[in-house]
């Protein structure tokens, strides 16, 4: 016999239903519960705090003439910066005014870029040839050694006496995905 459970019956659940009346007593029998609790506690504490009072050697009450008269009490200070700023003197420190040093005109500085290095030099000569084209006239292969022995040949754009020009050639390198070395000669 086959089952087919998806018709299977439904065992029907029965929930007991209050009536509405029976829920809102419960709710204001424990509503006048808690205030009766309430109001005997607050009434245990004015017991003890009247307890207390009764104290042989304090005074109950004090008579007009000895009660202590209320006076104006004095103004409190300004203590905002406005009124800290107005009631000091700022003296300020005595400072020796800039002087620029005049510029040496024997002393130039010649600005270089290093845009690649290579291990062969045709590579190194190839590059060159793509920076002339581009403008670059100055562009230079120059061979190095390294301290152990290897041979490098690094390929140089420049010198540059302007800053400007200096500028132009590393936005036109940028543009060719180059990231240029800018190095000092003396």
């Amino acid at each position: 016999m086959i089952k087919d459970y998806a018709r299977k019956p439904r065992v029907a659940v029965i929930v007991p239903r209050l009536p509405v009346s029976v829920i809102v007593l419960a709710l204001v029998l424990i509503t006048v519960f808690t205030l009766v609790l309430l109001r005997l506690i607050l009434d245990h504490k004015i017991e003890e705090s009247l307890a207390v009072q009764a104290d042989p050697f304090l005074p109950i009450e004090m008579p007009e003439s000895v009660k202590p008269m209320l006076t104006e009490q004095p103004i409190k200070p300004n203590f905002t910066f406005p009124g800290i700023l107005k009631q000091t003197e700022v003296e300020p420190v005595h400072v020796k005014v800039y002087e620029s040093t005049p510029k040496d005109p024997t002393k130039k500085t010649k600005h270089i870029l290093q845009v690649a290095s290579f291990k062969n030099e045709s590579d190194a000569k190839s590059l060159q040839k793509q920076l002339i084209r581009k403008q670059l006239t100055n562009a230079q292969v120059i061979q190095s050694t390294t301290n152990s022995g290897s041979v490098w040949y690094r390929v140089m754009v420049g010198p540059f006496q302007d800053r400007s020009k200096l500028n132009k050639a590393q936005d036109i390198l940028v543009q060719m995905n180059f990231s240029p070395l800018e190095r000092k000669q003396k």
